[in-house]
């Protein structure tokens, strides 16, 4: 998934207070480990492979994290890719597009918008108040 402005936003949260960053960090860890099992839910299962594969990433610090549907090998990419959008042209024939990720991500989208919003006004309150 690609947000747009990600990098004024990832430079956004590091000016941020401590507090409010372990907060969001909270935030998108949680969210994060949720779209993780909502995709292996959904994902298509045949042999079990394309669960197995799907994980996630945290960048140091925890303000980043991103959802992977499979590891980093050409073969895996191409496999989850051939599932997620489905294969017009190739030497196996064609396959119909069953999306998982897509569908987690349009699911969950604004609920960790939300979420989001919600850590920072929180962790600025407490950081306010002082507890």
């Amino acid at each position: 998934m690609r947000v747009e402005g990600a990098k004024r936003l990832s430079r956004q949260l590091k000016d941020l207070p401590v507090e409010v960053q372990a907060e969001v960090a909270k935030t998108i860890r949680r969210n994060t480990e949720a779209g993780a099992r909502l995709a292996r839910q959904l994902v298509p299962v045949d042999s079990g492979e394309l669960r197995g594969w799907i994980f996630t990433k945290y960048n140091p610090g925890g303000l980043t994290a991103s959802i992977e549907a499979a590891p980093d090998t050409a073969a895996a990419q191409k496999k989850a890719r051939a599932v997620e959008f489905g294969r017009k042209k190739g030497n196996r024939g064609t396959t119909e597009p069953a999306p998982y990720m897509r569908i987690m991500q349009s699911h969950l989208g604004k609920r960790f918008r939300t979420s989001i919003k919600r850590a920072i006004k929180k962790a600025a309150k407490q950081a306010v108040s002082g507890g």
